[in-house]
């Protein structure tokens, strides 16, 4: 097909280009203006400010987040302090003496890592004895002295395959359906002892960056070609998906039973589905006091995306401190067997595997634009529509590494 020759002059041809991709992506997501003018009236209107309670606002509460599974391993303890929440971080607690006892007395001491704030113990099969109860404790670097309540592993089921389907999508605000696909496991219930289930889901994908040569400009006077190993083209993003998924099994029949988890939606600026897919998926056992807190999370999550239905839940943990159980503790410690199975998509039968063709490219936006003003600064030249252009663009467009949880090494699973 023969491409369209861009006019000149230059400036129009520039005005005329990001038009006609403002137009593209104004219409891709319209669904996000329209929930914005939504959360403008609602919020001018009928919906209360929340305003959370002192300890939601209050820094420097302990946190713990200790959840053990069966396989052996090494295996982590998350200890910090929170922060507030209108500035984020993580702020460890270190030098802190953590052990994981078993009821008859056995013990595994977690010990200090790299990483400030998380310990870490390798745990064999001998140790993690299932139907045996076990608890966490440990002792800050102030002296005072924590422990959870006693909690078992707990037999989980298996999964028997994992699988998915091609399927559309029609999101709010938009009248035309998105191609994607779904992934589904089946497992099997087939055991009383089961209680509560609930799911962990990892996915990795790969992405491209578009072909061109990348230069770099630390200053005035400098310039440095890119090369693949500076400036990777091609990469892996792993993200932890944070739906929570789970389910209660007391009132299920025996038999087999499938669950399905999040559409995947075929986006050519996001490039999941355009070269190659996994999901890496993670089946837990939890009891009652377990499912209730990953219930509960799921839910604060799902909101806080939403238009304020529900006020954020501060999470009852089951760690306390034993010379002042009213101090308040966040997180909490389970205790779990796992099943875990991987599955790849790649060359997906009737999607468009294309990429956005103007992703990342350089853009000739008139006198000027092909040096650098600022420093430093990153410059592409490609040609596109039979013409070369010469610009700056983002980092990320010229070295792939730059994009949020996304490595240049390819996975051992790929």
């Amino acid at each position: 097909m023969q491409l369209f020759k861009w006019p000149k002059p230059t400036l129009l041809k520039f005005l005329i280009l990001n038009l006609s991709l403002l137009v593209t992506y104004c219409l891709r997501f319209r669904r996000i203006a329209i929930s914005m003018v939504m959360v403008t009236i609602l919020l001018s209107s009928c919906v209360e400010r929340y305003r959370p309670d002192d300890l939601y606002l209050k820094e420097g509460v302990l946190v713990i987040n200790a959840h053990i599974n069966d396989n052996p391993g090494i295996q982590t303890i998350e200890i910090s302090r929170s922060s507030h929440p209108e500035h984020p971080s993580f702020i460890p607690e270190s030098n802190c003496f953590t052990l994981l006892l078993r009821e008859d007395g056995e013990s595994i001491e977690f010990s200090d890592s790299e990483q400030p704030g998380i310990y870490t113990a390798d745990l064999d099969a001998d140790f993690l004895r299932p139907g045996m109860q076990f608890q966490v404790q440990f002792v800050t670097q102030d002296g005072n002295e924590y422990q959870s309540d006693f909690d078992k592993i707990r037999p989980v089921p298996t999964i028997d395959s994992i699988y998915y389907k091609v399927e559309s999508m029609t999101y709010t605000g938009d009248e035309d359906p998105v191609d994607g696909i779904r992934f589904y496991i089946d497992f099997t219930n087939d055991n009383e002892a089961y209680e509560y289930i609930r799911w962990e889901l990892v996915e990795t994908y790969e992405f491209h960056n578009p072909t061109m040569e990348a230069f770099y400009y630390p200053n005035r006077w400098t310039v440095i070609p890119l090369t693949e190993e500076d400036g990777p083209r091609v990469c892996y993003i792993t993200h932890q998906l944070p739906a929570v998924h789970s389910l209660s099994t007391k009132n299920l029949e025996s038999g087999s039973f499938s669950k399905a988890f999040d559409f995947v939606p075929n986006d050519q600026l996001e490039q999941k589905l355009l070269y190659k897919y996994s999901l890496l998926v993670r089946q837990y056992s939890t009891g009652p006091e377990g499912f209730h807190y990953w219930q509960e999370t799921g839910a604060n999550r799902k909101d806080q995306g939403a238009i304020f239905t529900k006020q954020p839940t501060l999470l009852k943990s089951n760690i306390c401190n034993i010379a002042n159980e009213s101090e308040k503790v966040l997180g909490f410690f389970t205790m779990s067997a796992v099943q875990e199975v991987r599955a790849i998509a790649e060359e997906i039968p009737g999607l468009d595997h294309s990429p956005d063709p103007y992703y990342c490219l350089p853009v000739d936006s008139g006198p000027g634009s092909n040096r650098p003003q600022v420093f430093p600064s990153y410059f592409a030249r490609a040609t596109y529509n039979e013409e070369t252009i010469y610009a700056r663009v983002n980092h990320h467009c010229v070295d792939c590494r730059e994009y949020k949880h996304s490595s240049a090494v390819e996975p051992d699973f790929w």
